[in-house]
C-alpha cells in the first residue's frame, strides 16, 4: 500500500520503445491540453455533475442510424433534470454521409464519425453502442433510402436484430426513444431503426430469441416502455407525409441548468457541435423546456395511454428499489438510507468535505443493499446498483481531492512489441493507493507495477486495433487498455477505471503508403505506364508483392530495398474497359496503410486500412479547349480531370480576383464552393459577363445552403429543390430516360448510352432543380420505383454567346469510385460552349 501526499508520482519513467521503428503518434496530453482541461471543468462543477448521476437508476436508451441522430437538447434535459443514464445506439458509422471539415471519406470518414459520435456521447454524459463492427460490415451507412424494409434487408435483417437485441441485454434500458419516425418523406435508414426497434421489443425478453447472446452471459430483457417523437421531421431535407402520433408525455425542464446557466438546448448544442463533419452546432439563444414525446409501445400493451412523467412504472430511484417484493429488510433500509444521504449530497454539493463523508455512507449502504439482493431481482437490480456503486466511487475521489493521469510516452504498439504505462497520482494525505493494474483486451497483457510503470507486452499474434470502437462509458473503462485503480479514502476502497489519455493501439508490424491510391486509364488517349510511389514502414520495397493479374507489369525504376521507390503500371496492349484493384502484399501478409488524421474537436486517430488501389480503364474522348477548375475542398473532380488526360487549369482566390479565368473555356465550379469561395462569389458579375461572351460554366451538385443564391448565382432562376427527398434519386440503377438525345452534351466528343449509366454507386443524385426558367432545358428525367419522374438532374441553358450547365448528379461520387459512364459524361460537361472551328 502506497501512502499519498500532495503531488506523489508513480511510474514516472520513459518506456521501452517497440523493438520496430514506428513513427510517433501515441504520445500523453499535452501542457495546454491539461490546462484547458482543468479550465473547463472545474473540481465543483465535476462533482456537481457526479452527483446528479446518482438520482436515478433509470437507463434511456435512443435509437439511430447514424451519428447525430439523437435528440441531444432532450437528452441534456434527462440527463441533468431527471438524473437519467443515456445511451445512444447507432446501427452505422455515417461513413456514407458528406465530410464539411476534411478529405476524409469512406471508412476513415467512418472513424471520424464515430470519434465525433464518442465525443458528443461524452458531452451528454452518456454510454455509446455502435451495430456496425468493421470496415466491411454489411451495416454500413450507404448514403440514402426512402424504404425501411429494404434498407433492413440491404443491412441484413438478421443481423440487424440481433446485434440491436445485444444492446437492449446489455444495457438494459427502461425505455427506448426512437430517433425518428416510420413516415413517408422521412430517411430510410431513419425509418429503418424506428422498425427495428419495435422487432427488437417483441423479442428482446425471450431467451430462445439469439441464446448465443445467453450463452455468452447476457440476460433475456423486456423493455418496459418505447417513446417516439411527438412532432415532425420536416424541413430541408425531409418531408413528413402523415403528422406526427398525438403527444401522450410532455418532458419538463426549467429554462436554464442552474449550474452552467446554459439553456438545455445549448446543453445539447455542446453535444451536437461534436458533429463537425455534418456542419453542426449553432447558437441556441431561445431556451426550450418541452419536447412532446408519445409512448408508442408497453410490455403490458397499454401502449398510447396518458403520462404525466417518463419515469411512471419503471425503477428510477433507490427507493423505488428497496419497496421491491423479495427485498430483504436490511438491503432496503440500505436503500433508503442511499437514497436520503444522495439528496443531502446533492443540496450539500458546494461543501465537498460534507459531500465526501455522505459519499463515504452511501458507498457503504451500496454494497451492502448489493450483497442483500436475492437472486430473483438481480436481473431488474444488480446493473442498478452496480452503476451507482461505481459512479459513486468516481464522486468520491473527486471529492476527495483525487486526480489521476494514465498514459504511455511514445510509439503506438506492433505484435511482439511492448510498453510502460505510466501513473501520476495527485491527492491529499490521507488516501491510500492499493493497487494499480493494466486491464486489457486479448491478445495485451499488463503486468505488475514497478517502479517504471506498468510493462504491457502485445502477443506476437494479437489482433490489430480496430479504429471503429464498438463502445464508450463515459465512467471510463475505455479502449484496448485501461487503467483499473483501486484506494482507501476514509476507510473505504474505491475503484476506478481511468482511460489512457491517448489509446493504446497495435499496428501492423509493417505499413505501406501506395500512390495514388485509385487510377484510371483513358482508351481514347495515348496509353502510358503510370507512376506509382511506394513508402514503407517496418520492411523494404524489396519485401512488396503486388500480385498483379496476367499481362499487367508493375516496373521498379530504383532501388527496391530501401523504404521509399517508384514503379511503372502498365495495362496489357489490349486493355478495353476494365477494372482491377491492386491488393499487395507485404511482408507476405496483407498490406495496411495507416491513416492519421488530427483535429480539434476530437484529437487524433489512427486508422490502418487494408491497401487496395482500384484501377479502371475508361474510353473518355477530351474536348478541345481551355478548362479550368474553382474547387471548394470538398471533392477530388479536380484530380480525376487531369487523371483522364485533361490539361486543367485550377484557380486559385488570386486567379479570380485577378480575372485569369477570362482566358478560359469553360468553368468548373465544384461541389459546395459557391458557399466556400467567397472569391467566387465576389467574381460572379464577371463571370456571368465571360458567360455571355462564350464561355461555358458547369456548376456540380450544390445544397441550397452552400451559397446557391437564387438571384445572383445562376444566370437565370434556378431553384434547387427543398425538401430534398422529394428531389433525389436514390436507385443508383434508376432507370435514365433522355429527354434531348441531340443535345451536344450528350453526343460531343461522346455518345451517351445507356451503357454510361451501368454500375453506378449509391444514388444518382440529390437536390435536383425543383424549378428553372425556361431559357435552361432539362436533359434527363429519372425516379425512384413508384414515383413521378424529375427532370432537375441535369441542366443546360444557352445564355447570350455561351452556356450555363447545372447538375446534380453525384458526379464526384461516381468519379471516386472509378465509375465508366461518369468519365465519359464529365468529359462531355467540359465541352466549350463554341467548338474549335
Amino acid at each position: 500500500m502506497t501512502r499519498l501526499t500532495r503531488r506523489t508520482f508513480i511510474a514516472w519513467v520513459p518506456p521501452l520503445l517497440a523493438a520496430t521503428q514506428v513513427p510517433a503518434w501515441a504520445a500523453p496530453a499535452s501542457d495546454l491540453e491539461l490546462i484547458a482541461s482543468q479550465k473547463g471543468e472545474p473540481a465543483i462543477v465535476k462533482l456537481y455533475r457526479q452527483l446528479e448521476r446518482l438520482t436515478s437508476t433509470m437507463t434511456l436508451m435512443t435509437t439511430g442510424a447514424h451519428p447525430d441522430d439523437e435528440p441531444s437538447g432532450m437528452l441534456a434535459a434527462l440527463r441533468h433534470v431527471y438524473g437519467i443514464h443515456p445511451v445512444l445506439y447507432c446501427i452505422t458509422r455515417g461513413e456514407g454521409g458528406q465530410n464539411a471539415i476534411g478529405p476524409e471519406r469512406g471508412s476513415v470518414l467512418g472513424v471520424l464519425r464515430t470519434r465525433e459520435m464518442t465525443e458528443a456521447s461524452r458531452a451528454l454524459d452518456a454510454s455509446l453502442a455502435f451495430g456496425s463492427q468493421g470496415h466491411n460490415d454489411h451495416m454500413h451507412d450507404f448514403g440514402f433510402s426512402k424504404d425501411p424494409n429494404a434498407t433492413i434487408d440491404r443491412w441484413g435483417r438478421d443481423r440487424v436484430i440481433e446485434r440491436m437485441t445485444w444492446a437492449v441485454r446489455q444495457y438494459k434500458p427502461d425505455v427506448i426513444m426512437n430517433c425518428f419516425l416510420d413516415v413517408g418523406g422521412q430517411h430510410g435508414h431513419h425509418r429503418a431503426a424506428n422498425v427495428a426497434t419495435f422487432i427488437v421489443a417483441e423479442l428482446s425478453g425471450n431467451e430462445a430469441e439469439f441464446p448465443e447472446q445467453i450463452a455468452a452471459g447476457l440476460q433475456p430483457w423486456t423493455v418496459p416502455k418505447i417513446y417516439q417523437p411527438a412532432w415532425g421531421g420536416g424541413g430541408g431535407v425531409y418531408d413528413d407525409e402523415t403528422p406526427p402520433p398525438p403527444t401522450t408525455l410532455v418532458i419538463k425542464a426549467p429554462e436554464r441548468d442552474p449550474i452552467s446557466g446554459a439553456t438545455f438546448p445549448q446543453m445539447g448544442e455542446w453535444s451536437r457541435s461534436c458533429h463537425l463533419t455534418q456542419g453542426m452546432g449553432r447558437w441556441r439563444p431561445d431556451p426550450q423546456t418541452e419536447w412532446p414525446i408519445n409512448l408508442s409501445w408497453t410490455a403490458d400493451g397499454q401502449g398510447g395511454r396518458q403520462e404525466s412523467d417518463i419515469r411512471d412504472g419503471v425503477l428510477a430511484t433507490l427507493g423505488q428499489i428497496a419497496e421491491l417484493d423479495g427485498m430483504p429488510a436490511r438491503g432496503a433500509e440500505a436503500l433508503r438510507t442511499a437514497q436520503g444521504l444522495i439528496d443531502e449530497a446533492v443540496a450539500d454539493y458546494g461543501d465537498p468535505v460534507s459531500v465526501k463523508a455522505k459519499l463515504v455512507e452511501i458507498a457503504k449502504a451500496l454494497g451492502e443493499a448489493r450483497a442483500q439482493l436475492p437472486a430473483e431481482l438481480k436481473n431488474n437490480a444488480a446493473h442498478r446498483l452496480d452503476r451507482k456503486i461505481k459512479e459513486t466511487d468516481l464522486a468520491l475521489a473527486t471529492a476527495a481531492g483525487l486526480n489521476i493521469r494514465a498514459f504511455t510516452e511514445g510509439a503506438d504498439l506492433r505484435p511482439g512489441a511492448d510498453i510502460l504505462v505510466k501513473t501520476i497520482v495527485d491527492g491529499p494525505q490521507g488516501i491510500a493507493v492499493d493497487s494499480v493494474e493494466v486491464i486489457a483486451r486479448d491478445g495485451i497483457s499488463g503486468g505488475a507495477n514497478g517502479e517504471d510503470g506498468i510493462s504491457v507486452s502485445v502477443d506476437g499474434d494479437a489482433a490489430l486495433t480496430n479504429p471503429l470502437t464498438g463502445q464508450f462509458d463515459p465512467l471510463g473503462g475505455n479502449g484496448d487498455a485501461f487503467l483499473r485503480l483501486t484506494a482507501t479514502i476514509d476507510g473505504h476502497k474505491v475503484v476506478l477505471d481511468i482511460d489512457l489519455e491517448d489509446a493504446l493501439r497495435v499496428l501492423p508490424e509493417a505499413s505501406l503508403e501506395l500512390k495514388p491510391d485509385a487510377v484510371v486509364f483513358n482508351t481514347e488517349t495515348e496509353i502510358v505506364p503510370v507512376k506509382m510511389t511506394a513508402v514503407v514502414s517496418g520492411a523494404t520495397t524489396a519485401d512488396l508483392d503486388f500480385q498483379l493479374p496476367e499481362g499487367w507489369t508493375i516496373t521498379a525504376t530504383g532501388d527496391t530495398g530501401s523504404e521509399a521507390g517508384t514503379f511503372e503500371l502498365a495495362p496489357p496492349a489490349d486493355l478495353g474497359t476494365t477494372r482491377i484493384t491492386i491488393a499487395p502484399k507485404l511482408l507476405e501478409k496483407q498490406a495496411y496503410a495507416i491513416n492519421v488524421f488530427t483535429y480539434p474537436h476530437i484529437g487524433r486517430s489512427v486508422v490502418p486500412t487494408e491497401v487496395a488501389v482500384p484501377v479502371q480503364s475508361v474510353g473518355a474522348v477530351i474536348p478541345e479547349g481551355r478548362i479550368g477548375y474553382i474547387g471548394g475542398g470538398n471533392d477530388n473532380v479536380a484530380t480525376w480531370l487531369v487523371r483522364l488526360g485533361v490539361e486543367l487549369a485550377e484557380l486559385t482566390p488570386s486567379d479570380m480576383e485577378s480575372g485569369a479565368y477570362r482566358d478560359l473555356d469553360t468553368l468548373v465550379v465544384g461541389i459546395f464552393s459557391f458557399g466556400r469561395r467567397p472569391d467566387l462569389v465576389a467574381a460572379l458579375p464577371g463571370v456571368h459577363e465571360w458567360v455571355r461572351n462564350g464561355g461555358h460554366l458547369v456548376t456540380l451538385y450544390h445544397r441550397p445552403s452552400d451559397g446557391w443564391d437564387v438571384a445572383t448565382v445562376p444566370l437565370a432562376p434556378l431553384t434547387i429543390g427543398s425538401p430534398s427527398i422529394r428531389y433525389r434519386v436514390t436507385d443508383a440503377h434508376a432507370v435514365v430516360n433522355v429527354l434531348e438525345p441531340d443535345h451536344p452534351l450528350l453526343n460531343y466528343p461522346n455518345t451517351i448510352t445507356e451503357t454510361d449509366w451501368a454500375n453506378w454507386d449509391k444514388e444518382r443524385g440529390l437536390y435536383f432543380a425543383s424549378e428553372w426558367d425556361e431559357v435552361y432545358v432539362p436533359l434527363l428525367a429519372m425516379s425512384d420505383a413508384g414515383e413521378e419522374p424529375l427532370t432537375g438532374s441535369l441542366l443546360s441553358a444557352e445564355i447570350g454567346e455561351g452556356r450555363h450547365t447545372h447538375t446534380s448528379l453525384v458526379l464526384h461520387h461516381q468519379l471516386d469510385k472509378l465509375t465508366p459512364g461518369a468519365f465519359r459524361l464529365m468529359a462531355n460537361l467540359i465541352q466549350p460552349a463554341k467548338r474549335p472551328g
